[in-house]
């Protein structure tokens, strides 16, 4: 018996562009729909289980429904229409960890670069951040860049952090932070870490990068938030620096996790510069042509790091990068400002 064939082109297009069955297939080449039925198991061919909402569909978007019961407890405990209001504008402006890019269009760019802040632990710098704000005045950097856990957050699995605290909760937190950052002098661009995701984002639904942007602008600041753990921008033709907020623990050697998380990165998808935060840690690397920083902390050792054996690093740097037209790094100035108390 000879062997009916059937272009797989024309099939594919019949069966699952026009969705028509196996039947309709068969009448229109005037063969017996089992012939039709055979090559589309030999062609592997298959259709999405997803079916897309009509124009009249009355199914809403999962977030839509989210945001419509929490508005609706806000409004059981007597929230006023303007927080009301402020909160779902909090809302509408929250986003994941995919990143988004911003140009800032020379070549030459002089970078403040610091993190991991923790406002509302007891043991932050103060003096630190302050230094940080003058150097950065005086060098005339032309940007900052924040690697997340500007809060400390509130973790309910460990009560006991509270007593680490003497900011307690996301306003009084969200106005240090205000209040710090507001000196600045050059645009801020920043991402979230886990220590706000953690609580105020899983504990109350509460993306606090939004809310300190706003808040910023309304300072007379210019402010970015790139979202939760992860941030690209460009500076120059094409150049990328990531920021990233990993989550995890430390690891026993020091370069460890970068070289992990550097080779982890797709190489069409590395950035030419990788900033890490999280780790409280300081150090430069150059790996698979990415150079990578662990940029430290502005808070000193917590009870938890010393009964985990983990020193903190205090510091931050001034970069000032050069690329060139096709978006490579040329030359890397580092400036390590260090603290040791």
């Amino acid at each position: 018996m000879t062997k009916i064939e059937i272009d797989k082109d024309y099939l594919k297009k019949a069966f699952i562009d026009r969705n028509l069955s196996s039947r309709k297939i068969a009448e229109e080449l005037g063969i017996h729909h089992t012939t039709v039925l055979k090559r589309i198991k030999e062609y592997n061919l298959k259709k999405s289980t997803i079916k897309p909402l009509s124009a009249n569909s009355s199914k809403k978007p999962l977030i839509e429904t989210q945001e419509q019961q929490i508005v609706k407890e806000l409004a059981k405990n007597n929230f006023s229409p303007q927080q009301l209001k402020e909160f779902i504008q909090g809302l509408s402006k929250q986003k994941s960890s995919q990143s988004e890019e911003y140009f800032i269009g020379k070549n030459y760019v002089k970078i403040g670069v610091s993190g991991d802040y923790h406002f509302g632990n007891i043991n932050v710098d103060y003096k630190l951040i302050e230094h940080y704000i003058k150097t950065t005045k005086k060098e005339k950097v032309d940007l900052h860049l924040n690697l997340g856990d500007i809060f400390d957050g509130w973790y309910q699995n460990r009560p006991s952090s509270i007593f680490e605290q003497d900011a307690i909760g996301f306003d009084r937190q969200m106005d240090l932070a205000a209040k710090w950052l507001s000196k600045l002098d050059a645009p801020l661009y920043f991402i979230t870490g886990n220590h706000s995701y953690n609580t105020f984002v899983r504990g109350a639904g509460i993306e606090a990068g939004p809310y300190l942007e706003d808040k910023l602008k309304l300072a007379g600041n210019e402010a970015h938030y790139l979202g939760n753990a992860e941030g690209d921008i460009q500076i120059g033709k094409g150049c990328t620096i990531k920021l990233m907020h990993p989550d995890g623990g430390t690891a026993y050697a020091l370069s460890y996790k970068p070289q992990k998380i550097i080779e982890s990165l797709e190489s069409g998808l590395k950035p030419n510069i990788l900033l890490i935060g999280h780790f409280h840690k300081m150090e430069q690397l150059f790996y698979r042509n990415v150079h990578a920083f662990q940029t430290g902390t502005m808070m000193g050792q917590t009870k938890f790091m010393r009964g985990k054996q983990i020193p903190a690093h205090k510091g931050f740097y001034i970069l000032d990068v050069f690329s060139n037209d096709k978006g490579q790094v040329d030359k890397i100035v580092t400036q390590l400002y260090p603290s040791y108390k």
